[in-house]
């Protein structure tokens, strides 16, 4: 536990679709999620992340697959930060309730589908440390997911696919995500002509994604967290034309980086 990657995971179910003798089976699910999260080592390089996680789970009633009674749920993966997955649709079987753990290369519904986003988060908060540094975990999410596509419990699979796709090709978010990082640490050091040089290409990533997307959920959900901080940054060291900037990359906060440079 003492290098595992998720400091602290909060799970939640919403389970008023189930009969009372279903929602009795999940008394230790909650349980053995955290543990799932909490004590497995998913990289032996960066063993002091301390990541939190809220883990929510819909539970929309159960269907027979073959022989077995399985859930379908929708499930929601959030580091309360800059980071939500909402997954619309997957099921697992009860049988598979009480064996969770992490393995990238075996298949379990439950244990896979968690597996996959916590890949995600983990590689998308190693890019933040390194530039394109969560490569690792992303292609690790993108064969978990191959392998459950083909597998009886494949129900939104192809959907998750799709995902890592998306993430994995807009380089400008994953550049922008080391950039911003970046650029917190030299301001807060004083290493004011390096921090300049980060915000720069904080612009230059953003364009980079401009250019490539007309509208990305993902870049956007990442500046609604983190927009105020860098504008205040720029702000602070009167940098009138980077804010002018931001307004035309990021226009949907264009008012925030307004109101900055009225006060500079």
């Amino acid at each position: 536990m003492l290098f595992a990657q998720f400091k602290e995971v909060s799970v939640s179910f919403d389970d008023r679709l189930l009969r009372a003798d279903e929602k009795t089976t999940l008394l230790s699910l909650n349980n053995n999620i955290k543990k799932f999260y909490e004590n497995s080592v998913w990289n032996d390089e960066y063993s002091d992340l301390e990541l939190n996680l809220d883990v929510q789970i819909i539970f929309e009633g159960n269907a027979n697959i073959g022989s077995s009674e399985a859930f379908l749920i929708q499930s929601l993966f959030s580091n309360n930060k800059d980071l939500h997955f909402f997954d619309k649709g997957s099921q697992f079987s009860l049988s598979q309730n009480t064996s969770l753990y992490y393995d990238s290369i075996y298949y379990d519904p439950l244990s896979s589908l968690l597996g996959f986003y916590g890949n995600i988060i983990l590689g998308a908060e190693i890019d933040t440390w390194s530039p394109l540094g969560g490569t690792m975990h992303y292609e690790k999410a993108r064969s978990i997911a191959v392998r459950s596509s083909a597998s009886n419990f494949s129900r939104g699979w192809e959907q998750r696919l799709l995902l890592i796709n998306i993430l994995t090709e807009n380089s400008g978010l994953r550049k922008l995500r080391f950039s911003t990082y970046l650029s917190y640490e030299l301001f807060e050091n004083g290493e004011i002509d390096e921090c300049e040089s980060a915000l720069k290409e904080i612009i230059k990533n953003l364009n980079e994604v401009f250019d490539n997307y007309s509208q990305e959920n993902y870049t956007g959900m990442f500046l609604k967290y983190h927009a105020p901080k860098i504008g205040s940054i720029m702000h602070k060291l009167g940098q009138k034309n980077m804010l002018k900037e931001m307004q035309f990359v990021d226009p949907q906060r264009k008012d925030l980086y307004e109101d900055l440079l009225i006060n500079i």
